[in-house]
Formats: structure tokens, sequence, C-alpha cells
């Protein structure tokens, strides 16, 4: 049990003190297991040009651009920043400056996955060698289109060889010398890749901590405080909103009998209020504290308790 307690004690200090390197690192991980099945699994270079482009482009970048999109939409600070921006009162709003620190490092950390994707697919060479496989082969040098006549009269040729100046069937089974060349290209790209963004985001981060008007202990302790705060002020609100719910729901449950029109009131859908949208033209006044069916329905039917005034 000792044993047991010491193991988990300690991989909550690793999570505790470092959790966005464990983070980044599954987010790697992650990304080279997924792009390895999808490669296993779903690519197939097409004895076609240029489609045989458009494929490994797609191969290449498109899971590259998707992850990015995924790694800005999960991180919280994103909708910290752009949720009910519109509506922020002036005091409130956050600085140019903030903004632009904060959406540098949302950018940033969203570009973890999609560089581990691009390193991956470039090293494996697989897909780039489809990119690049029309350059070496010209229909008049590829031993793969010599006497091939019958090929030449399909009518979808001219349409998967640019009008007979492409060998379609040499760029889907190269030569292995040229297929070994263009994967040593791609694995060069790999790595230079690599070693730009790793020097790119060292100066970065040099330059940034340089600049910081905390020490390492200090900034340390405010990361904490700020963890401890958030996870202090989300339990209190759970509390809160619960001792409010439960007081709306015996006013209802209270009230011994019930028409339709009550349960008809408690069963609709919360309405969404947008003054910019619909309720400048419709004129339609609602209470910025009413945030569901049920509240409304007490506002209206309850007299002895005021629940705008006394909770929220």
């Amino acid at each position: 049990m000792a044993t047991q307690d010491t193991i988990l004690s300690t991989f909550s200090n690793v999570f505790t003190n470092y959790g966005p390197s464990v983070f980044n690192g599954l987010i790697i991980v992650s990304t080279i297991s997924g792009q390895s099945l999808i490669r296993k699994l779903t690519f197939a270079c097409p004895c076609a040009y240029p489609l045989n482009i458009i494929h490994a482009t797609a191969f290449i970048f498109g899971p590259a651009i998707a992850l990015f999109i995924f790694g800005v939409t999960i991180n919280q600070n994103t909708w910290k920043l752009v949720h009910g921006c519109c509506f922020r009162a002036p005091e409130t709003r956050h600085q140019w400056k903030t903004i632009l620190v904060y959406w540098t490092s949302i950018l940033s950390q969203a570009l973890i996955a999609p560089i581990a994707w691009l390193f991956v697919a470039f090293l494996d060479g697989g897909y780039y060698q489809c990119l690049r496989a029309a350059n070496y082969c010209p229909i008049t040098s590829s031993p793969q289109c010599h006497n091939s006549t019958a090929s030449m009269l399909d009518p979808l040729y001219d349409s998967i060889s640019t009008s007979g100046t492409v060998c379609a069937a040499c760029i889907c089974s190269m030569n292995d010398a040229h297929a070994k060349m263009l994967q040593s290209e791609s694995q060069v790209i790999a790595w230079m890749l690599l070693i730009l963004v790793g020097v790119t985001a060292m100066t970065i981060i040099c330059f940034i901590r340089m600049l910081d008007k905390y020490t390492y202990v200090q900034n340390t302790y405010v990361g904490t405080y700020r963890a401890e705060e958030r996870k202090i002020f989300e339990n209190a609100a759970r509390d809160h909103a619960r001792k409010v719910a439960e007081q709306n729901c015996e006013n209802f449950f209270s009230q011994g009998r019930w028409c339709k029109e009550d349960w008809d009131s408690v069963s609709s859908v919360p309405y969404v209020s947008n003054k910019y949208i619909w309720d400048r033209h419709m004129k339609v006044e609602v209470d910025p504290h009413v945030y569901t069916p049920l509240q409304k329905w007490i506002n209206k039917h309850t007299e002895t308790v005021n629940i705008n005034s006394s909770v929220f």
C-alpha cells in the first residue's frame, strides 16, 4: 500500500511540476503514432499526374492544418480572449500587448502537433517521393512506358500523363536509385525543419524569459497560484450554482400543483440573447441574470424570494 501511494505521489508530482511538458510529449507521441498508422492503412501513391501531387500534398499538409486548428480550439486561453469580447466593458477589455502575448502562446502551443506531423511525414519519405515522382518519370526515358502502346490508346491516358509527357506507371513504381534519392531529400528536409524550429523556439523562449520581470522561482510561484486560484474558483462556483439550483427547484416543487403551462415553461430551451442580431430589431427585453427557463418561471411566480438580488 505504501509503495502504491509512493508511485501515485511521484506521478502526481511529475504532472504538477512538468504538466505542460508532459502534455506536449503526449501530443508528439500521439501524432507520430497516428502518422504511422495512416501511412500504412490509407496512403497509396496514385499512378497519375498531377493527381500524385495533389494526393501527396493533401497527406502532408492536410493533417497538419487540421491538428493546428484543433490545437487552437482546445486551448482555454483562445476562448478567454474571444468569448464575449464584443460585450466587454471598456475598462475590462484586454490590452493589445496582452492579446499579442497570449495569441503568440496559443499559436506556439498549437504548432507542436503539426510540426511533429511534418517531421515524421518527411522523415518517412513516402509522401515526398510521391510528390516529386513526376520529375523523374519522363515518358521518353522511363522503362515502365517502353512498348506500352496499349496504355497509350487508353482514352484516359492523356489526363493521367499530361498529354503523354509523363510516364504514369513510373510514378508509383520508380526505380530504386531515384526512389532512394527522393527519400534522402525528404529526410534532410525533416531534420532541417526540426533544427530550424528548435533554434527558433529556443531563441524566442530565451528572449521572453530574459525580459520577464519575475525570477524563475517567483514565476513558478505565480503559475502555481493561478492554477490553485482557478481550481478554488471553479469549486466555489460549482457549490454556489448547486445552492441556487436547489433553491430554484425547491421553490418550483413547493407549489404542489402545476398546470401544463408550468411544465411547458420549464421544459423550453434557454433563450439566446444577442443585442447585435435580433434583440435590436425584435425589441425583446431579457433579464441578463436569468439563465434558464426554471429561473424565469421562479421570477414570474414566486413573490417571496427575489432570486436575482439575493444570489446573483
